[in-house]
C-alpha cells in the first residue's frame, strides 16, 4: 500500500489506520508500506504501524515497511530502536 500523506500524524492517524486494517484485512498473504511520499511520522501513526504488525505477526502475514527516505523518520525509527521490530527494506 502506498500511502499517499507527506505527513503521518494525529489528523490522519485514523484514516490511516482504516485503510491499513481494511488492506490486511483482505486475506493477503503479505503486506508492504511504501513510505516513499512521507516525510514526517508522529507517535500516533507509530502506534498505528505497530499495531498493524502485531495483527500481522498473529495472522501469519509478513508485513514490511519500504522506501524510508525522510530522515526524520530514520532519526525517529532509530531513536525508538523500531528498526529491529519493523521490517524495513530499501
Amino acid at each position: 500500500m502506498k500511502i499517499s500523506y507527506e505527513e503521518l500524524n494525529i489528523y490522519e492517524v485514523e484514516k490511516f489506520h482504516n485503510d491499513i486494517l481494511e488492506c490486511i484485512q483482505s486475506g493477503t498473504s503479505s503486506f508492504t508500506l511504501d513510505f516513499i511520499n512521507v516525510d514526517k511520522i508522529d507517535l500516533s501513526s507509530i502506534q498505528v504501524l505497530l499495531s498493524a504488525k502485531k495483527y500481522c505477526d498473529e495472522k501469519n502475514i509478513k508485513f514490511t515497511l519500504t522506501n524510508i527516505n525522510a530522515r526524520q523518520i530514520k532519526q525517529t525509527f532509530k531513536i525508538l530502536n523500531l528498526n529491529s521490530l519493523l521490517d524495513i527494506s530499501q
